[in-house]
């Protein structure tokens, strides 16, 4: 990634920018981090806030002003929150924090002309930044105006611990002072930069003219500077607390030489670029305190009011987001210096292959953020560098090489056609999890369908792509459209929303239709009007996020069968990812396993689902699911007569990875004797192999990626070659075989018809002296 990229993405997440009220404040107090300690009961906590920003806070945190107050989203939502008075409430109960330390001085003589805040707040930061100047005050009070308010709003003694404060750091204050023309003169010669406070007395007949001040800078002459308030503005604390910081700076840059005007765009009150979402928050409105000041109780009610702005919207929707304990703009920090290693380890591999690419962020995100098209690019990255270890994303490769292969593959003609008008393409996961359902809708589509309807079994390649394999995924496109177009080019009709969404972006030369689509318009079979009514939440898979005739269609289907629809909270273009997209439940199984249960919590009703992953996931992680084609199409029913057990899909088990293959290895057999008359595929010799596989196995070999073929691979290897250990005391045996990058163990012993299996594991190891078999 060039780093101009990385700027790029980080500029996209807006989580870090300012909250409304922070933005808004003339010198950006932390609003929110003092609303989150005064709700905890944080009192200490929420003074080193203060403290941080306030230039005196136990003036200013008794009578800020709050022109924040306009910009408060709470405002949307019951009322703004009293910013002013908790403010108020922590300085009256707090002690001043430690003073910060005396720094040395610097060169450059400095006078501040005036008594007011302005004043005094110029000399606190330029005293803080190591030039302490000279005050001229007209009287022989400092603070101005802050001498008139009464002494239960502002006590005498906190202006005299100001000033004691100011003296400390250096800062010469020298009262009495009326200073006209001549002497004013005397000051400017005497001193390299000067900052005159607005209020000052005299001061129109210093030679300044109030609109040559530069807004930016406050400057007004060579050396000269000028802030504050006009005499007959209205007063504002948080105004003068701004001009008199804003002067100090253009001060300090002025005697370094430096640019007054850079990056001092976000100084003051700006726009931020913050997004908060208020659509479920309730109306609170404000605590009303019981006395001038709020109480504590009050106070951390009226805190707990403030929603704690932040944007983290896709995190809040997302698992995967949640799990590395971030956000995109540091994710994508991350993965840049992820790519930048150049030895050492990648920690940030798992996390970049964690992600299911499904695009839920870019669509949540108001600038369009997408997670999955950074870790996408950052797994290519890391293929060609040859930085990707192969475990990472092995055994669904291996998966699609089984689906593209011998075991599976088929692409024909309906029987007796010598050319396809259409193309069936069910996807391999579809007919790995419930393959009667495929061959019946394909028996479906070939008698609703003029001009033949082919079959193409065979998978449409996304896992290479997904793992960022870019070469291998661009020839399996190639040899795609080969098969089509030696089919004569028909329209490829799709079960799969995945493969639908991979085709319709990576192959738009091909004609592409849904089979929902052609459901809703065809009509559907009578076996599917015994159907019991009941009400389901429908789930998109977050391929069909974009598909909306999918969705209509779909919808539209399950109507027309009698069901009662709810919408999930993440529908349509806010679908869920299952675990599954992506590699997800390669990279990181656990990850997937709670996607799954999220997407499948996302309603109290039962899940009808018209992705096979979706609903095989989210059936593995409790919840009760079922498949619209399995409705549509029940396995082991063929009459309209027969009564239809509604939760028979609800209640299958998922298949798990060596079914699947099973699955689907026996479909095409299946359908090679059934449709077109062929003899069945010879299956290998290994599959003769009979497996006795506990319960409590089962699972734990799901977990390992360990296959019912693998088992058999590695029982035939070693049966065949003697090379085995054995357990005399219980007769078990124990061999290893590596058939190609994995090396499987197997723990087993011979039981009348077959063998019984103990356990059985694999790693990826290639030690020193081992070969390729």
């Amino acid at each position: 990634m060039e780093q101009s990229r990385l700027r790029e993405l980080e500029a996209r997440c807006i989580q870090e920018e300012r909250a409304y009220c922070i933005a808004a404040c003339p010198i950006h107090v932390d609003v929110r981090s003092m609303m989150s300690a005064i709700s905890k009961g944080d009192i200490k906590g929420a003074r080193k806030v203060l403290d941080r920003t306030m230039p005196f806070p136990e003036i200013l945190g008794r009578i800020c002003d709050q022109p924040c107050l306009e910009s408060c989203i709470r405002s949307k939502a019951g009322g703004s929150i009293c910013i002013g008075a908790v403010e108020r409430f922590c300085i009256e109960n707090s002690r001043e924090a430690l003073k910060p330390p005396k720094l040395p001085s610097r060169e450059g003589r400095v006078a501040i002309i005036g008594s007011g805040y302005s004043a005094m707040t110029a000399a606190l930061d330029l005293a803080r930044k190591g030039r302490p100047g000279t005050m001229f005050i007209s009287g022989n009070k400092l603070g101005g105006p802050l001498n008139n308010l009464p002494e239960d709003r502002l006590p005498a003694d906190v202006l005299i611990r100001a000033k004691e404060s100011l003296e400390g750091l250096g800062v010469r204050l020298e009262s009495g002072k009326e200073i006209d023309a001549a002497e004013f003169k005397e000051i400017v010669g005497e001193h390299d930069a000067l900052y005159v406070e607005l209020e000052f007395h005299g001061i129109e007949n210093f030679g300044l003219d109030l609109e040559d001040i530069d807004p930016t800078t406050l400057q007004v002459g060579e050396k000269i500077f000028a802030g504050g308030q006009a005499k007959d503005e209205k007063y504002s604390a948080m105004t003068q607390a701004a001009s008199g910081r804003r002067a100090a700076s253009s001060i300090d840059r002025f005697l370094q030489g430096a640019s007054l005007t850079s990056m001092r765009e976000k100084e003051g009150p700006f726009k931020t670029g913050l997004y908060t979402y208020t659509g479920d928050v309730d109306d609170v409105e404000p605590v009303q305190p019981s006395a001038a000041v709020y109480s504590e109780e009050e106070a951390k009610a009226e805190a707990s009011r403030c929603l704690l702005c932040e944007c983290m919207q896709c995190v809040k929707s997302c698992d995967y987001l949640q799990q590395y304990k971030g956000y995109p703009k540091r994710y994508a920090r991350e993965i840049y210096n992820n790519q930048a290693i150049v030895q050492g380890t990648r920690k940030a591999n798992k996390m970049i292959n964690s992600c299911s690419l499904c695009g839920q962020c870019e669509e949540i995100c108001p600038n369009d953020f997408s997670m999955a098209s950074l870790c996408l690019d950052a797994r290519r990255h890391m293929v060609e560098q040859n930085h990707m270890p192969p475990s990472a994303h092995d055994f669904a490769l291996l998966d699609m090489e089984f689906s593209r292969g011998e075991n599976f593959a088929v692409l024909k003609h309906e029987p007796g056609k010598k050319e396809s008008s259409y193309l069936f393409f069910p996807g391999c996961q579809l007919c790995g999890s419930c393959p009667d359902t495929v061959e019946k809708l394909y028996t479906h589509l070939r008698e609703h369908l003029s001009g033949g309807t082919g079959l193409m079994l065979d998978c449409c390649g996304i896992p290479a792509q997904w793992a960022g394999r870019e070469a291998d995924y661009s020839e399996i496109k190639k040899n795609f459209v080969d098969k089509v177009k030696a089919m004569g080019s028909p329209t490829l009709v799709t079960a799969c929303a995945t493969c639908h969404d991979s085709f319709a972006r990576e192959l738009p030369e091909l004609e592409i239709r849904s089979v929902w689509e052609i459901l809703d318009a065809k009509g559907l079979p009578e076996i599917s009007a015994n159907l019991p009514r009941q009400t389901m939440s429908i789930s998109d898979p977050c391929t069909a996020r974009h598909n909306v005739k999918m969705q209509d269609a779909v919808r539209n289907v399950a109507g027309k069968m009698g069901f009662k629809l709810e919408e999930l909270s993440h529908a349509k273009n806010l679908a869920d990812c299952c675990g599954f997209g992506g590699l997800m439940f390669n990279a990181n199984p656990e990850l997937a396993e709670k996607s799954a249960e999220t997407k499948g919590n996302r309603s109290e009703n039962d899940i009808l689902a018209y992705c096979a992953m979706c609903r095989d996931n989210i059936a593995a992680s409790g919840k009760r699911a079922a498949h619209l084609l399995e409705y549509i199409f029940p396995a082991g029913q063929s009459k309209a007569s027969e009564e239809l057990d509604a939760d028979a899909p609800l209640a299958r088990p998922n298949p798990g990875f060596s079914m699947r293959q099973e699955n689907r290895a026996r479909l095409k057999s299946r359908l090679l004797e059934s449709v077109w008359r062929e003899k069945s595929v010879t299956m290998p010799e290994y599959s003769a192999i009979k497996l006795h596989i506990s319960d409590e196995l089962r699972p734990l070999l799901e977990k390992r990626r360990v296959l019912d073929q693998d088992i058999q691979k590695t029982i035939m290897a070693c049966e065949n070659s003697g090379k085995k250990l054995c357990n005399s005391s219980d007769g078990f045996y124990l061999a290893s075989y590596r058939p190609v990058r994995v090396t499987y163990w197997v723990e087993y012993r011979p039981v009348g018809d077959g063998y019984e299996i103990r356990n059985a594991y694999s790693h990826r190891m290639i030690l020193p002296g081992d070969k390729d078999e």
